[in-house]
């Protein structure tokens, strides 16, 4: 998961189907003949316990995440082939085949979903963790969380372990597979005269090479990890497994075992090569997932060709089928108790605790809804005539994730609202209230905001996060604020030499309304200028170039200093260690290693004091810390929300630190 920026977790995807779905070829005629293949059940415990091995953080294995991609080639080469084998034997019909799927997925995944619904409040500490938690909620039985994440990627995005389905993502991609692949496999069988021949490999091969060019191009580790969570730039390990075809399988059939058993061995080393030595911290997928699609390929190949050899054998053995077996709920079970875990302890990693629930219990738990509910729904929809309205399972199948979705949104909904008005109410989170003026220029700023006199605030999302508190504050002085910052950011952008390259950049949207109020006839009455400072060679001058932009004899000018910065975000922390009764000392910071870090960028503010008479500099440190110790509360008021972003109780709690410097801003002494 999006990483990210925010921290990084990748999930694998679902291992969709089983026993009953896995095929084999005849190697003579490479006609489509299936049967059970027990090693790719070996090949998915392989995934699995790689996976839940790199989530509860078991050593030797940070590239456990690959896992997605072994399950994504499996996924394309059981679906693939099943769908092109019953096309060829006039067999096939779109809706049994969503029906089997549905029948397959939704059933354990809607109770996990469900359960996680009901014991999440009992979790979530925060407005934030619960908001995200609501579209994830919502979304997740709809089969398009993997959307929901990668555009809820970026500066604010919280931490990956606070989102209990983040896992649900390779589902949606999954899913998202299995509804595509079927139409497109129709027109490319129609369009082969109806088999599938030379033309439909040339036109399998450009789709893989065009998703996989766009997955390179597209991967990033910073900003919106496009290529990590679109199913267009996943295609092409669908494909990969794809095209290991019945004629591709009988071919490989007819060569030397020993020639087979070193490209099987050669795909295993692929494999444990990139377990042991890929990192979250890389970028990915990029061409980096082509090494373990490459190893999921070729094991998936050459046990498909010759059952017989050594590496087929070892993932057949009963132990590791059986893990294979249950692998799919002991991935929809592994990560939300991992989460919850981890939320509790402020993401505080134990290989003990993490290992007994999303290794231990969650196996468990994933045991048992194999033998109570796979199980059972596989011999029901085995039974004669089960499937013989295929269009009526679907319409359930729809209605009851939809009614998941439903029961998600409100569930959450509650949630969020029942813990703002408690963290309203024992932690003053809202402070003295906020004021939305229109003038935050989150879309374009109206005609009004220009009127009279205002000021206007500069910075990013430092500046952001006072933006409601403070513009109440001015509002009741007389005067509006009006904001030219957004997160990431720098205030330092829009000085003069800088403003030619954020026309590129993110912070393009704040230029034309900056360059609006530093031009007009009526000089802004005043600028304050905050963000999250940090120390160059040249920031005397880019700080000096940005103040001068403002008139001299008519504009005030207020720098805010760097605020101080905490281990953990400080509301989870605060009622996280409240709700446990444990010591709040976790969430408290030293005062001198902040003020050694940050004593080049404030000598540096503090001097512009001294070359412009019209700018005074704040030092918030004071406010929020004594002679040794920076602490984000002041009793049961929470003045911070994250580690280094004010809440409004903050914000006001600065203001009033500083109120005779304010009302100075404002020409209200």
């Amino acid at each position: 998961m999006t990483a990210t920026d925010t921290e990084k977790v990748p999930a694998l995807a679902p291992p969709a189907t089983r026993q009953d779905e896995a095929p084999t070829f005849d190697r003579a005629d490479g006609s489509g003949n299936f049967h059970y293949l027990a090693f790719v059940d070996g090949l998915r415990a392989i995934s699995i316990l790689a996976v839940v091995a790199y989530h509860v953080g078991v050593p030797g294995v940070p590239g456990g995440f690959i896992g997605v991609d072994i399950f994504f080639v499996i996924s394309g080469f059981l679906i693939i082939n099943q769908i092109k084998s019953g096309l060829s034997s006039d067999r096939f019909s779109i809706l049994s085949f969503y029906a089997q799927r549905g029948l397959r997925i939704l059933p354990p995944y809607l109770i996990v979903l469900l359960v996680t619904y009901a014991v999440a409040p009992i979790f979530l500490p925060t407005t934030a963790i619960f908001w995200d938690f609501l579209a994830s909620a919502a979304l997740a039985p709809l089969m398009v969380t993997n959307i929901a994440f990668y555009l809820g990627q970026g500066y604010f995005d919280i931490s990956g372990i606070d989102k209990p389905l983040l896992h649900t993502w390779t589902l949606s991609v999954e899913e998202q597979f299995y509804f595509v692949a079927p139409i497109i496999l129709l027109l490319i069988f129609h369009l082969g005269k109806r088999r599938f021949g030379l033309k439909a490999v040339l036109i399998g091969l450009a789709l893989g090479a065009a998703s996989l060019a766009g997955a390179i191009a597209e991967t990033t580790t910073t900003g919106k990890n496009a290529a990590f969570y679109l199913p267009y730039w996943r295609a092409w390990e669908f494909v990969a497994g794809g095209l290991i075809g019945g004629q591709l399988v009988a071919a490989v059939g007819r060569w030397r075992r020993g020639v087979v058993e070193a490209l099987a061995w050669l795909g295993s080393g692929f494999i444990v090569l990139a377990i042991s030595t890929f990192s979250g911290s890389m970028p990915y997928p990029s061409s980096n997932a082509v090494l373990p699609v490459a190893g999921a390929a070729l094991v998936i190949l050459c046990g498909s060709a010759r059952p017989e050899i050594t590496v087929t054998r070892l993932l057949s053995l009963r132990w590791m089928v059986a893990i294979g077996l249950v692998s799919y709920s002991w991935y929809l079970w592994h990560w939300p108790l991992i989460s919850f875990v981890r939320i509790v302890r402020l993401n505080e990693t134990s290989l003990v605790i993490d290992g007994l629930c999303g290794g231990l219990l969650a196996f468990l738990l994933a045991c048992v809804s194999y033998r109570y509910i796979e199980q059972p729904i596989r011999r029901w929809r085995k039974s004669p005539g089960r499937l013989k309205n295929p269009d009526r399972i679907v319409l359930r199948l729809v209605a009851a994730s939809l009614a998941t979705s439903l029961l998600g949104a409100t569930t959450a909904l509650g949630g969020y609202w029942s813990t703002k008005s408690f963290l309203a109410s024992h932690y003053g989170v809202d402070g003295k209230g906020v004021l939305d003026n229109g003038c935050e220029g989150k879309s374009g700023l109206p005609e009004s905001c220009f009127a009279g006199p205002v000021g206007v605030l500069v910075g990013d999302s430092h500046a952001t996060v006072l933006f409601g508190t403070f513009a109440k504050r001015f509002d009741a002085l007389g005067m509006r604020l009006i904001s030219a910052a957004r997160g990431s950011c720098s205030p330092l952008m829009l000085a003069p030499s800088q403003r030619d390259h954020a026309r590129r950049d993110d912070c393009a949207r704040l230029i034309a309304p900056f360059e609006r109020l530093i031009s007009r006839p009526d000089p802004v009455s005043f600028a304050i200028i905050s963000g999250f400072w940090g120390y160059s060679n040249d920031a005397a001058s880019l700080v000096s170039g940005l103040i001068s932009e403002f008139d001299p004899l008519h504009t005030r000018v207020l720098l805010i200093g760097p605020v101080p910065i905490f281990p953990q975000s400080s509301l989870e922390c605060v009622v996280l260690s409240d709700r446990y009764q444990s010591s709040r000392d976790r969430c408290v910071a030293p005062r001198r290693e902040f003020e050694t870090s940050n004593s080049a960028i404030v000598n540096v503010l503090k001097s512009m004091t001294v070359e412009f008479p019209n700018v005074r500099y704040i030092d918030p440190i004071d406010v929020f810390c004594d002679q040794s110790t920076c602490r984000p509360f002041k009793d049961d008021e929470v003045l911070y929300v994250d580690t280094h972003h004010l809440s409004p109780a903050g914000a006001d709690r600065l203001f009033d630190s500083f109120k005779d410097v304010f009302i100075w801003l404002a020409h209200k002494e």
